[in-house]
């Protein structure tokens, strides 16, 4: 029970610790970086990808009904026996169809639980990696598009622009309810485009050639209903959440993903490796600590 207690409270922390102050764990991450950089982005993610499935499956036991597991594959085994020793008779072939079939949706419920538990820090984790490894700064002459969802009733006319020194404008449409800028950068380093209407203002980092570094393509003032969306999981974890109340809700630069080793780089690259190689780590170590999934 205390070891229960505990994974959930570990859990919790993180989920609490991400939503109200990003800057702890991007500290974190930001020094693992700095410590294993020199590895490269690609072994980088399979290392942490690695450890998070160790602790996966370290917690696993913790917040998962054990014993009822055991139980439940038993009984699964138990009529999928009685299919094969009885194939020709088909009312038993029947009962142990429809049995194996009901145990295995009380199997399904059983890892549902712990897994919900888990998926907070996970999803933390894959976040943090994708700030730090998904994306890559604009190059010296490149053109990109900066796209700004206003709040409802602002005329996008009324908004005004301050480019940043390391861009210049190359053309800006005002749409309903948008803004779409197209710059192109000049010269190396990071600069703020600033947007401004009523005395206040929002600012989007345009990071333009040097060294990989901590990235947001978006910044919202809606991240868990963008990410629900599938509009950008960097949520948090690259330049802070706008208000609720911002004149701007949402405000997106293109950035083009960053290689990873052989792969093509980007959110959805990181994911699957993060996925396959966590998942092989747990699973491969299951016997090792002992744990039924």
């Amino acid at each position: 029970m205390l070891g229960t207690l505990v994974v959930i409270a570990i859990c919790a922390a993180i989920s609490i610790v991400g939503w109200a102050v990003p800057g702890v764990l991007n500290a974190l991450f930001d020094f693992l970086d700095s410590a294993l950089g020199w590895m490269g982005p690609l072994p980088v993610v399979i290392l942490i990808s690695a450890a998070t499935g160790v602790l996966f499956i370290m917690a696993f036991p913790h917040v998962s009904a054990q014993g009822g597991i055991v139980s439940v594959k038993d009984k699964i085994k138990h009529n999928l026996l009685g299919i094969r020793l009885f194939q020709d008779d088909m009312p038993t072939v029947g009962r142990g169809v429809t049995g194996a079939l009901g145990w295995n949706m009380l199997y399904l419920s059983l890892n549902a639980l712990p897994m919900v538990v888990l998926a907070a820090p996970f999803m933390v984790v894959w976040f943090q990696m994708n700030a730090l490894y998904a994306f890559d700064p604009i190059q010296p002459e490149d053109r990109v598009v900066v796209v700004a969802e206003l709040k409802g009733g602002i005329p996008a006319a009324d908004v005004e622009l301050q480019i940043p020194e390391n861009a210049t404008l190359i053309n800006r449409a005002n749409m309903v309810g948008k803004i779409a800028l197209t710059l192109e950068a000049k010269s190396e380093g990071e600069g703020e485009l600033l947007l401004a209407h009523s005395n206040a203002q929002v600012s989007k980092v345009i990071a333009v050639g040097g060294e990989p570094k901590r990235l947001a393509r978006n910044r919202t003032a809606h991240p868990w209903s963008d990410f629900a969306h599938a509009k950008d999981p960097i949520i948090y974890f690259g330049e802070p959440v706008l208000g609720a109340a911002s004149f701007v809700q949402s405000i997106w630069v293109e950035y083009p993903p960053a290689p990873l080793g052989p792969f093509g780089g980007g959110e959805i690259t990181i994911m699957i490796i993060f996925i396959i190689v966590s998942m092989a780590f747990g699973f491969g170590l299951k016997g090792v600590f002992g744990v039924e999934i």
